[in-house]
């Protein structure tokens, strides 16, 4: 089975600016030595309070290094290994229920992926269960069981290796959390995109896939443009108890379950679990002090418009 091949009217980015990339690669020793300082000294917690964090993967394979859509094995399981050790993971529907009651989410993190890559099943999933780490997996319905190759990856001479239908139920089986990600990937922010087939659709295939009520949704690309006031009525319409963003931030107890950051982890900008943990302590910090959040541009989830 194949999905048609289709120019897409918005596309993400492949490059950034050399210049930019160099100004980030240069920080990057500093910010991981005072981010080893930072939480081997427990300084951290104090940043933390009141503060939690989605994580977001894409694909996991050490076959493409510097592209910006793939975390490696090693940076994977370090990362895992330090987000066990200096946070408390959480499903994403318990971060939910505590945001909607009011409870503490202090240092709480919730994993998840997009798209649906078939190494989330044959490998994150494995490294996952090894530490007893929940996490979130969305979907692009469409893509599942298929050769279609998507375009971010055409653009890098990648071809997209997508799960099975039996992967994504034996994830459910596993006792993993599924959630939506339209059936195309389609840019929701486009006004003549099919906003409501592609969200609704997405469910409605899921659920009969594996069974059950999906809750989760997260939308495609992920950035403030994409998500529109009449795309979050769809996802509340569609009975979805949250819908997330791929643009990095925090998760504060005053924040809408409709409104949901996530900080991307991937080789181009990562080059270990410290230096994220600084980024995102960062972030917290500046959060709780009610300073706006500066964060340096991540090559990820970014759109352009195509003429």
């Amino acid at each position: 089975m194949t999905v048609e091949q289709v120019e897409p009217r918005g596309t993400r980015e492949s490059t950034i600016e050399p210049e930019a990339l160099r100004r980030a690669a240069a920080r990057r020793p500093l910010k991981r030595v005072i981010g080893r300082l930072l939480y081997q000294s427990h300084l951290y917690k104090q940043l933390w309070h009141e503060r939690g964090l989605i994580a977001l993967f894409h694909r996991i394979d050490d076959r493409y290094p510097t592209n910006p859509m793939t975390c490696s094995t090693a940076l994977f399981r370090e990362t895992c290994d330090f987000l066990a050790r200096y946070f408390r993971v959480v499903p994403l529907t318990e971060l939910l229920e505590r945001l909607s009651v009011g409870a503490d989410i202090s240092r709480r993190v919730a994993i998840t992926f997009d798209d649906g890559y078939r190494d989330n099943f044959t490998f994150a999933a494995p490294e996952l269960r090894k530490r007893g780490l929940p996490a979130t997996f969305f979907i692009s319905t469409n893509f599942i069981g298929t050769d279609h190759t998507a375009w971010w990856d055409a653009e890098q001479g990648i071809c997209s290796e997508w799960m099975t239908w039996d992967d994504v139920r034996a994830l459910h089986e596993q006792g993993f959390d599924l959630g939506s990600h339209t059936c195309t990937h389609v840019d929701c922010g486009q006004s003549d995109a099919d906003r409501f087939s592609e969200i609704v659709g997405s469910k409605s295939r899921l659920e009969e896939e594996i069974g059950t009520a999906v809750k989760h949704f997260a939308f495609p690309y992920g950035a403030p443009n994409h998500m529109t006031e009449e795309n979050r009525a769809i996802v509340r319409d569609a009975g979805f108890a949250c819908c997330l963003a791929g643009h990095g931030g925090v998760v504060a107890p005053s924040d809408s379950a409709f409104r949901l950051c996530r900080v991307p982890i991937n080789n181009l900008w990562h080059t270990s679990p410290y230096q994220f943990g600084f980024e995102t302590t960062r972030m917290a910090s500046r959060s709780r002090r009610g300073r706006s959040i500066r964060v340096e541009r991540m090559p990820l989830q970014s759109a352009r418009r195509t003429p």
